[in-house]
């Protein structure tokens, strides 16, 4: 525990940063967690259960402006996206389609197989209805479709799990909310310790600080950790009066 509070302190304080960052987390408009380059990739993925699947799977090392305008980049290349007809390309194809776009994701030569795989599952277990991933499913099921896929770790198919939920209205069920982490990133892992929930920056101790602060369901604090890494807890110069923290904060390395 990063503290050296008296036990009862330290759970009041949690408590305290458990309800505020529950409170910050209802002003969030689902947009803002799918940020684009330009306002239509943004609108595309909010309305296309297989672009957002896509752009999910592909969320790793890049700016998620990046991610989520890239589905709407690969229609526009294609003149389409159609999980039936990309699944019917070869790899090679899709391959040739990412050299191609204005915007790459980081691991642009893994990119392909990611999306070749996704897709496969999507048109031959799901008759090519992304939203039937998570369409009557639990949140376990839906956690492990999305870490099935190649090159998707634990942590990018928590946060599908909880965007599924932001985005597109869902709700799992009350008894499987503790097991819904954080997909902890360099901005949440950045809040988290600064927060002095975390005693480093580490993607293990910033799950385990998510259970501590929110153990009835540690997940449900990660749109607005991210939100406040990427807009107010910079790196370098975070701005911290105007940060909605302020007073909870223990500034930890600041």
């Amino acid at each position: 525990m990063p503290t050296s509070q008296h036990p009862s302190e330290e759970a009041e304080w949690l408590r305290k940063l458990c309800k505020r960052l529950r409170e910050l987390d209802t002003s969030i408009d689902a947009g803002e967690l799918f940020p684009t380059v330009v306002p239509e990739a943004g609108e595309f993925v909010a309305a296309n259960p297989y672009a957002f699947c896509i752009a999910t799977c592909l969320d790793r090392g890049t700016r998620a402006e990046v991610i989520w305008t890239i589905p709407f980049d690969l229609s526009q290349a294609l003149g389409h996206l159609d999980p039936f007809l990309i699944d019917k390309m070869d790899l090679a194809e899709v391959e040739a389609v990412f050299a191609r776009l204005p915007r790459k994701p980081r691991y642009v030569n893994a990119a392909p197989r990611t999306v070749k795989e996704l897709t496969n599952k999507i048109v031959h277990e799901f008759g090519g209805d992304a939203a039937a991933v998570w369409r009557d499913a639990n949140a376990e099921k839906v956690h492990r479709f999305f870490n099935s896929i190649y090159g998707v770790g634990p942590g990018i198919a928590s946060m599908a799990v909880l965007l599924i939920e932001k985005g597109f209205g869902v709700r799992f069920g009350d008894a499987e909310r503790p097991a819904m982490d954080i997909k902890p990133d360099v901005h949440t892992m950045r809040v988290l310790y600064r927060l002095g929930a975390a005693e480093v920056q580490s993607t293990e101790l910033a799950v385990r600080a998510a259970r501590r602060i929110c153990p009835d369901f540690p997940g449900g604090i990660d749109g607005v950790l991210w939100r406040i890494g990427q807009t107010r807890c910079h790196a370098a110069a975070p701005d911290c009066p105007n940060c909605r923290l302020e007073g909870l904060c223990r500034k930890v390395g600041v």
